[in-house]
């Protein structure tokens, strides 16, 4: 696959934002999809510094467009006891939420595609 100046579907950068150059570092389309305040849990988890991020990213290169992916972003915060994140009900269904959305932006622009390739 190999890249061009259009943005896929989901991009919410600036039209023309990528600036490749044969042999120069790549760019990325980004898409801000969802953020939420992760608070301390008294005894489980100090409060995370800024909120959770979720978003869908893509890397591009003069010669390559690698996949699409979802970043989750906790923000800067010290590591929890045996590397786990703690969330209550409620951040739970959030992050499952904006994961979902994230991965249906992912879907929604593959469909997209599939779809106009085959009025052509």
């Amino acid at each position: 696959m190999t890249a061009s100046d259009s943005c896929p579907a989901w991009c919410q950068l600036p039209e023309g934002h990528l600036r490749l150059e044969p042999g120069g570092p790549g760019d990325q389309h980004i898409a801000e999809i969802a953020e939420i305040d992760i608070p301390e849990i008294p005894g489980l988890r100090s409060a995370v510094n800024g909120p959770l991020r979720v978003r869908v990213e893509q890397y591009v290169t003069a010669s390559t467009v690698h996949p699409a992916v979802i970043s989750a972003d906790f923000g800067d915060h010290a590591p929890t006891r045996g590397g786990f994140e703690y969330l209550t009900a409620q951040e739970a269904q959030a992050l499952a939420w904006m994961l979902i959305r994230a991965a249906t932006t992912i879907d929604a622009a593959s469909c997209l595609r599939a779809q106009a390739g085959k009025t052509h």
